[in-house]
């Protein structure tokens, strides 16, 4: 049997592409009886779509990863799957558009940002054709004319000439704080008072979610990120960035950022390149738009390293000790990742001035945490200086509130139990 299968897969006329690894089959006996064990990994974005004669439709069928199982692809499927295909989709000139489809005022901001972040580039001091063609903006046809390339149109276009390529592309966020309305706050592409394309709303949504944190969050005057020393604040930021370069623009292209009192929650349109776990663990960078991917990394939102997701999850558990949560759904494909806060924490709000206020704030960090908090963790997750967060946990600990123990040169701060 396991011959009759291997000789199945490997056959062309009854499977498009064997993806199968060398060690995905295996007999396993248990109870005195063999079990033919088959591992299907998930197909590279390369080798999509798999398919496989059915011989009761006299044709091949075309199947999709979701989860744990494999399913009928949809058309919507399969024009994802081709997207992917073209590892530089994004960079074709879009010869139905001319340069005048930009935004002067978005690549004036981005040329401003892109000198701050990159002010060695030989690029700075290019002309604006030039320097457009250098990043990826505009492409050349087979006649030499330039014209957008898809993530030039996206970057720097206007929203009413992206809806012209991408009828349902969409841009939204929100701020829900309050309860007692829909939103408190939201920018929409679609609005008509601002440009509507991927890289003003990056600009807006980071500098809105800045007046949110007491600490600066994550950007400077440009709204691009400069070694900040906040982690939270710079794994929100890598959230955002990554919803706008790995979403699918060509179905329901649609990005939503939600501010909420005790999370961020972002998703995309499109579905996961990889497994999550891979990922998560990091090391590994696989951009569903790698031009627009370049074009946030020369303004320093993105690094391009693959190391993203395995930050998040690795800031949200040193600090709330727990994970995002990163889930994939279908019809339409959709990547959402929900970014919670510590309990109580209300992320909108300063941190107030009086010292029993804060005092309170601390001791109630310090009781969510069974762990335990050092003064950096209080330092990055209510905003204030390291001296402040000392001086809380000290006042709190001599007054008998909270224990405390020596971990080498740091001191951890605990309940009293």
């Amino acid at each position: 049997m396991v011959d009759d299968f291997w000789n199945t897969v490997r056959n062309p006329s009854k499977v498009n592409r064997d993806v199968m690894l060398l060690d995905g089959v295996a007999i396993v006996s248990r109870k005195g009886m063999d079990f033919i064990c088959i591992e299907v990994p998930r197909a590279e974005r390369d080798d999509k779509p798999v398919m496989v004669y059915e011989r009761r439709a006299k044709s091949f069928v075309a199947w999709i990863r979701r989860g744990s199982g494999d399913f009928r692809a949809s058309d919507e499927d399969l024009r994802l799957m081709s997207y992917d295909n073209e590892p530089s989709a994004d960079r074709r000139p879009l010869v139905r558009f001319g340069l005048d489809a930009f935004c002067q005022d978005t690549i004036n901001r981005y040329r401003n940002a892109f000198n701050v972040s990159t002010p060695g580039s030989p690029w700075v001091g290019d002309s604006q054709e030039d320097f457009l063609y250098h990043i990826g903006a505009i492409s050349k046809d087979s006649k030499g004319e330039l014209h957008p390339t898809q993530a030039g149109l996206l970057a720097f276009g206007h929203e009413y000439e992206i809806t012209n390529l991408l009828p349902q592309y969409l841009l939204d966020y929100r701020e829900e704080l309050s309860g007692d309305n829909r939103w408190d706050d939201r920018v929409v592409s679609q609005s008509g008072d601002w440009s509507g394309n991927v890289v003003d709303f990056y600009l807006m949504v980071t500098q809105k979610m800045q007046r949110h944190f007491k600490k600066p969050f994550n950007t400077d005057e440009y709204g691009t990120r400069h070694g900040s020393n906040n982690p939270v604040t710079e794994a929100v930021n890598e959230a955002v960035t990554n919803a706008l370069v790995h979403a699918y623009y060509g179905a329901t292209a649609t990005i939503r950022v939600v501010l909420k009192e005790d999370s961020v929650e972002v998703t995309n349109s499109g579905s996961f390149l990889m497994d999550r776990e891979v990922a998560i663990a990091g090391g590994y960078s696989e951009a569903r738009n790698p031009t627009l991917l370049r074009l946030f990394s020369f303004i320093g939102a993105s690094d391009r390293a693959g190391s993203g997701l395995q930050q998040m999850w690795r800031t949200w558990e040193n600090i709330y000790g727990t994970h995002p949560q990163l889930t994939e759904s279908h019809g339409p494909a959709v990547v959402r990742i929900l970014m919670p806060f510590e309990t109580g924490i209300l992320v909108h709000k300063p941190v107030p001035d009086k010292t029993g206020e804060r005092k309170e704030l601390i001791l109630r960090l310090v009781e969510s945490r069974p762990g335990g908090v050092t003064a950096q963790v209080v330092q990055s997750t209510l905003g204030v200086s390291q001296r402040v967060a000392q001086k809380g946990l000290k006042d709190l600990f001599e007054a008998g509130a909270i224990d405390r123990v020596k971990d080498g040169r740091t001191f951890v701060y605990t309940r009293i139990s």
